[in-house]
Parts: C-alpha cells; structure tokens; sequence
C-alpha cells in the first residue's frame, strides 16, 4: 500500500490553523480566569478586611484580598525598586518584616510600611497604612543585581533579605508579601481586562477562519476542490 504525501501547503496550513487556534482557546481560558478572579475581589471587598492570619490561613488567600491590621514589625528594612500608586513616580518601597501566620512555612512576611521617591528632597516619604496580598515581585531578565549590603533590591530575593536583615535563609515567606491596597484590584486583573482578552481571542479566531477560506479558494481555483455533485 502506497501514501501519497500530504502537499506541504497543507501541511504549512494545518500547522498555521492549530497554532492560531491554540492562540484562541488560550485568550478565552485567560479571559474566563480574570473574570473569576476579578469577581472573586469583588465579593471579597465588599465584606470587612481580614487580619492577617485569617487572609492567609482561614480564607482561601488570593492576590489583592484586603489585609485590616498587621502583626507589630521588627526592626530593620528592605527597599525595592517600584512606583508610587499615586502618582508614578520612580522611587523605592519600603519593607519590614512582620511576623508571619503559623500556616506558613516561614517566620516572616515582608509588608510594605512607605514609599520614598527616588529624587531626594522631591516630595516626603509617604506612609501607607492599607495593605492587601500579593505575590512577591519576580525578577525579569533585565532586572539589576540586588545588593544586599545597601539592602536595595529591584525583586524579590528571599535569600539576599534575609541575609541583608541578619537572618537564616529561608526566613522570609516567598509566597506572598504585603503590598500597599489602594481599593483598586490589582495590576495583574486590569492592565490587560477580560474585555481585552475577548477581543484578542475573536481575532486569533478570525484569522484561523481567514486562514482556512483562502486556503479553499486557492485550492478551488485551481480544480483541486470541487463544491457540487458530480453528473452521471
């Protein structure tokens, strides 16, 4: 038994539509998940704040829950390269470290206390007194080397500090910090909405279909396809 080979125009076709479906499916899956999540804030900012034992420990802890009170803060401090939520300014972020929930697997959690503008003397240092979850700030491919001996980071580095604070590797939580809550839900649910999500799905899909008409025409030009019944 003999196989004819598949034309590589098919082959090119049918790699190009799965991967634009591929595309299509992702952007919808995305977009059902920020919906969720963002209704998941939603109900949660409409009940009081929790502390933070039962934010991390009795609640299913999640990225931007609200935070009342915190534990009382230890000595010694952190920076970390960010912008102020107020205004966009470059400047550094303040952390300390509180004690951290016994359900974690480390004795502290670093918790934002001020944020300090990067040009000395523009504006005064800005304390923050609302704080809410989130995932620590990873570094990127691009991001400067810490140095732990300035305590000055530009991520989060569990190892460099908690040396740079006088402790065992180790001793700082990296599942989660605490963040200034501006009332607002987090970066990661509106920089890119589920609205846009949908919009980028409907074109991945629109162009798989495109994809696959020009695909049928060409082969139909050519006598290769044929869109009616053959006569006897």
């Amino acid at each position: 038994m003999h196989f004819r080979p598949m034309p590589l125009l098919t082959v090119l076709t049918l790699a190009a539509l799965a991967f634009l479906l591929t595309l299509g499916v992702w952007q919808s899956q995305r977009m059902a998940w920020k919906e969720a999540e963002l209704e998941r804030w939603q109900e949660a900012s409409a009940n009081p704040a929790r502390d933070l034992d039962e934010a991390l420990c009795v609640d299913d802890p999640f990225e931007g829950r609200s935070v009342g009170f915190l534990p009382e803060e230890r000595a010694g401090n952190v920076r970390v390269y960010g912008r102020s939520l107020d205004d966009n300014r470059p400047g550094w972020r303040i952390f300390v470290l509180v004690d951290a929930p016994a359900c974690l697997d480390a004795p502290f959690v670093l918790a934002e206390a001020a944020f300090q503008p990067l040009v000395e003397n523009s504006a005064p240092i800005r304390m923050i007194s609302r704080w809410r979850i989130e995932t620590p700030l990873a570094p990127g491919a691009f991001t400067p080397d810490s140095d732990a001996g300035e305590r000055t980071f530009y991520a989060f580095d569990g190892p460099g500090m908690a040396g740079a604070l006088g402790l065992q590797e180790g001793a700082i939580s990296p599942l989660w910090w605490l963040a200034e809550d501006t009332g607002e839900p987090p970066a990661f649910l509106t920089s890119t909405p589920p609205e846009r999500h949908f919009a980028y799905a409907v074109t991945w899909f629109a162009m798989a279909i495109a994809l696959l008409v020009v695909y049928l025409v060409f082969h139909a030009a050519r006598g290769r396809l044929s869109f009616t019944a053959r006569k006897e």
